[in-house]
């Protein structure tokens, strides 16, 4: 049987069809739009929403936090519970979640903001700010911890109104750590701390709890004193804000242990179990579990209304986690496409994987249509190179150049400003080189496993190629036919097919250069699933 005739035109047009249909499915990839179904009209404000915050923090993390709290003010909700069970993550990510949370909700009733810094300023020199930065017709904001919040968990849990734990939850150490290029775990600067206590303290003036132990959370290197002034209640003060309250309270003896007494010392975080929480009014009260706590806020449970990922949130963001594997293998089957004959089944794959890639991207804000521009126009240029006007590989370093970058920017983070000199720019421009040099990677590993295994495995090649010549197929007859001469069936412009005897093969001219039809032609390799020829003299051509 004759294997399937290779027409350059067609396959550079379908080629380039397939690379257009991964914009198309780019461009028409879904976002998360608005609030869930039938929460469009504002609903009534008793009713309460539910937000689930489970695992490492990260950006995946923030941005659904994002979207749930826009949801809820979509929806006109009265309450949100915000569900906390982590360990902590990354401090960007924190930061972000903690600000979304402090501005969701107005100033909690019967509550009065917590002193600052002695004074009346923070620990920036800004004057109280109470509650201004939130929004007075938001949710009230409650936090639920169940098991831990730890880290960025419990910061973001500080935003809140209320903080609800069970007895055996725990809450707070939220020391700033971070990984040396040797792998060893340190404490961050006093730089990065400093913006960290400077969140907590706004958590303190704004959402009322109490500043001295919501900062021994955070200040390692600070003690923690408990302070009962003579007829007095109880309070806690940080290192920092000692000297300043005992001048306003100069009733109080520093040197009297009954009255001032170091609570927690040097080179300890404060972390607290429920009742500790409680106890120290770190915590609004206990809570069994979820519908213990509904019952306890008088929560009807039918007027829950679940913000957790929908199908399409948790399907991105499954898929972004092997990401670059799907780029990878989109790339590769592009390439399949274009060194094999066919039916278009390779690019038909690669236009489902790619699409996959680009709908978890863009679902995610990753990839905009700047990155799917480059990445179709770096294949273009591969293609064009290659299956239509070669010249000398300008165009396919070209294209080359247009895909690194095409896939270094399809794994960075649309809402980073373009500022080389910020760590989180820095932190996220090596993420993303190092997923797209993977994506790189795996197409280029797959190449060159088909380099050094197809030439010496005939029936995988025959697969491949899809060829229907029983009796062999270049791959599995190409090495024997280097040297034999035939003719180019059609234009090799550089690839078609060749006639040598009565069998057809796949071939593609030496250098890139054109063939004409019936000219002669001699095999000079077997490389990819295709004879490598030349043209000859009509007088050296042999049988």
């Amino acid at each position: 049987m004759r294997a399937k005739r290779r027409l350059s035109p067609i396959r550079t047009a379908r080629f380039l069809a397939s690379a257009l249909l991964l914009a198309i499915a780019a461009l028409g990839a879904g976002r998360a739009e608005g609030p869930p179904e039938g929460t469009a009209d504002a609903a009534p404000n008793d009713r309460v929403g539910y937000v689930r915050i489970e695992g490492v923090i990260d950006r995946l993390q923030s941005r659904y936090l994002a979207r749930a709290l826009a949801d809820a003010r979509a929806a006109g909700l009265g309450t949100v519970v915000l569900h906390l069970d982590t360990d902590g993550g990354q401090v960007h990510y924190a930061r972000e979640m903690f600000r979304a949370v402090l501005a969701a909700g107005k100033a909690p009733a019967g509550r009065e903001p917590a002193s600052a810094a002695p004074g009346g300023e923070s620990e920036t020199g800004a004057t109280e700010q109470g509650s201004d930065t939130a929004d007075p017709d938001g949710p009230r904001m409650i936090a639920f911890v169940d098991f831990r919040a730890l880290s960025a968990g419990a910061m973001i849990a500080y935003a809140h109104h209320e903080i609800y734990l069970t007895e055996g939850a725990s809450i707070g150490d939220i020391g700033v750590i971070y990984r040396g290029p040797d792998g060893k775990i340190e404490y961050a600067p006093e730089k990065i701390e400093t913006v960290v206590r400077t969140l907590l303290a706004q958590a303190a003036e704004q959402r009322g709890w109490p500043r001295g132990p919501l900062l021994k959370m955070t200040a390692r290197n600070q003690s923690l004193y408990r302070v009962t002034p003579p007829g007095g209640e109880t309070i806690y003060v940080i290192e920092d804000d000692l000297a300043a309250w005992l001048a306003d309270h100069p009733e109080v003896d520093r040197e009297d242990p009954a009255q001032v007494v170091v609570y927690r010392g040097h080179d300890r975080l404060l972390t607290l179990t429920g009742r500790e929480a409680v106890a120290l009014g770190m915590a609004t009260g206990l809570a069994d579990d979820l519908p213990a706590l509904y019952t306890q806020l008088g929560i009807d449970p039918d007027a829950i209304l679940d913000l957790r990922p929908g199908a399409a949130e948790r399907t991105a963001a499954w898929l972004a986690g092997v990401a670059p594997f799907l780029m990878g293998l989109a790339l590769l089957l592009l390439f399949f496409e274009i060194n094999t004959p066919g039916v278009g089944i390779w690019a038909l794959l690669a236009a489902v994987f790619g699409s996959l890639f680009l709908f978890a991207q863009y679902y995610l804000d990753l990839v905009e249509h700047f990155e799917v521009a480059l990445l179709v126009l770096g294949l273009a240029l591969i293609a064009v190179e290659v299956l239509v006007l070669p010249l000398g590989g300008l165009f396919a370093i070209g294209g080359a150049l247009c895909l690194l970058a095409g896939a270094v920017l399809a794994f960075l983070p649309n809402e980073l400003d373009l500022v080389p000199s910020d760590p989180n720019f820095q932190d996220a421009l090596f993420d993303a080189a190092l997923q797209g040099g993977l994506a790189l990677a795996v197409a280029g590993g797959g190449v060159l496993l088909l380099v050094k295994v197809l030439p010496h495995a005939a029936r995988l090649k025959s697969r491949l190629t899809v060829e229907a010549e029983i009796s062999g197929t270049s791959g599995g007859a190409g090495p024997s036919l280097v040297g034999r001469t035939g003719r180019a069936e059609g234009m090799l412009r550089p690839a078609g097919t060749v006639v040598i005897g009565r069998a057809h093969h796949s071939a593609r001219a030496e250098h890139g250069t054109w063939i004409a039809a019936g000219e002669p032609v001699e095999v000079v390799a077997a490389e990819l699933g295709e004879l490598v020829v030349r043209a000859v003299a009509r007088s050296d051509q042999q049988s």
